[in-house]
């Protein structure tokens, strides 16, 4: 299946703030874009990653996450389908006794 033709300019300037977005790489960069989209992305940005990276390696690689938000967590819970016990922000939150 081809990916969809997509760039950084495509996504919200706010995700990219601290970075310089024009030596992003969709590619090498995917861990990053994702994580962004899902903690501070608009729905258009969300798109773009599903039709980019596809719904199955999106949810591999939110997995790896090390931080989300409650509201976050539980999204990616429900609509990737992924155990709480298989993402890192779960196990991590666990595991730290204050938060």
């Amino acid at each position: 299946m081809q990916k969809a033709s997509y760039s950084i300019s495509d996504f919200s300037p706010h995700l990219f703030w601290d970075v310089d977005s024009n030596k992003l790489d969709l590619h090498i960069n995917k861990q990053l874009i994702v994580e962004r989209v899902i903690q501070r992305g608009s729905l258009s940005d969300f798109k773009i990653i599903l039709s980019y990276y596809g719904k199955q390696e999106a949810g591999e690689l939110l997995k790896q996450v090390p931080w989300l938000n409650d509201k976050d967590m539980n999204f990616v819970h429900v609509f990737f389908d992924i155990p709480f016990t298989e993402m890192k922000c779960y196990a991590k939150k666990q595991s730290t006794r204050y938060c």
